[in-house]
């Protein structure tokens, strides 16, 4: 913390929000304007300069996000433009080279390094970084408790090092009035990248196995290393897929839907849960990563990990309006547990301790 001022001068990497809506952009944007309502800081929101809806008021620069010479040329470009911060929030896993500048690092799971194999050259040349740059990291935080234990077991990191803060609920979201269920439209709703670890196969596999069959709404841009779950999930009799889904087409797929299925092998927080669960839409969750932390008792997780009992699963929930009811209640409760103002609270004082730690 330089001289005697009191406020902290926060550098937070929103670059990101160029290339993609929702996931880690979205985590970005929220705690960014949470953070912004906080006296004691004074916040530098860093944003790609293609970035459409970046604002005077934002710093934007030229470095493109998930690159594999990203580290060096962000570092090199805050340089240029003499950019000084008290502290560096890297919210994309890898920390920039920074001189003289306590960089915190989010990591949202570390997939990456269990399953390499789903990811693209590309992705996992930047996703890698993430061993070299820990070095240069001052302080780690993650969204769940599942994520750091991955953190010290794939990379060797002390406990007293990672600081476990979960996202929040959206105001657009948790103020909204929960749609009762006979309002609702017969339909479900699956949330996420087209990917292997998000295991759409098994959920088409469920999905063909209902009676009577609603219509079944995917949200999610198409990921690496899918074309031929990308073709099933096109050619599915029943199947909407929403591949550029905005915020305001999710949050009307789920404030409408009978449930939201997921079926992750894994996930390092889990939102889309979360935002269903905070507009009363039941949730049938694998309970894989850190799923059951965010849903607690509010989810539904099948008795077994296979297509029909996924679909027995789905059915009963669906049909037994007692069930479903007290799915979507306990839902808003455990969302209510949740905020972007307590996220952004417990972000600030891990910047002011590793500012006061230099």
């Amino acid at each position: 913390m330089s001289g005697t001022r009191q406020t902290l001068r926060i550098g937070l990497d929103q670059r990101l929000a160029a290339y993609r809506a929702g996931g880690i952009s979205r985590y970005a944007l929220e705690l960014g304007d949470a953070l912004a309502q906080r006296p004691e800081l004074e916040l530098q929101r860093l944003r790609h300069h293609s970035d459409e809806n970046a604002r005077p008021a934002h710093v934007t620069l030229r470095t493109p996000a998930h690159h594999r010479f990203e580290p060096l040329a962000l570092g090199v470009e805050l340089g240029l433009r003499r950019l000084a911060f008290d502290v560096y929030h890297a919210t994309d896993f890898v920390a920039p080279r920074l001189t003289g500048c306590p960089v915190v690092v989010t990591v949202h799971d570390l997939a990456f390094l269990r399953w390499p194999d789903q990811l693209s050259r590309n992705a996992l040349a930047y996703y890698r970084k993430i061993r070299h740059q820990a070095r240069r990291t001052a302080h780690w935080i993650t969204p769940s408790e599942w994520t750091r234990s991955e953190l010290q077991v794939l990379l060797g990191v002390d406990a007293d090092d990672i600081s476990v803060i979960p996202h929040g609920v959206s105001g657009f979201v948790g103020n909204a009035p929960v749609v009762p269920r006979e309002r609702r439209e017969p339909y479900l709703v699956a949330v996420g990248t087209v990917e292997p670890r998000k295991r759409y196969d098994l959920l088409l596999d469920a999905y063909e196995r209902l009676r009577p069959q609603p219509r079944l709404h995917i949200a999610g841009a198409p990921g690496w290393n899918t074309d031929a779950l990308q073709a099933r999930v096109r050619a599915t009799e029943g199947v909407t897929w929403h591949a550029a889904a905005s915020d305001v087409e999710v949050n009307r797929l789920l404030s409408n839907a009978l449930a939201l299925l997921i079926p992750s092998l894994a996930e390092g927080f889990g939102l889309g849960a979360l935002e269903a669960l905070a507009r009363g839409t039941p949730v049938i969750s694998s309970g894989l990563g850190a799923l059951s932390e965010v849903t607690g008792p509010a989810a539904f997780v099948p008795e077994h990990d296979d297509p029909a009992s996924w679909a027995q699963a789905t059915e009963h929930v669906i049909h037994d309006e007692a069930v479903w009811q007290d799915l979507s209640d306990a839902g808003v409760r455990r969302a209510g547990e949740f905020s972007w103002e307590t996220a952004a609270a417990r972000t600030a004082e891990v910047y002011r301790r590793v500012a006061l730690s230099r």
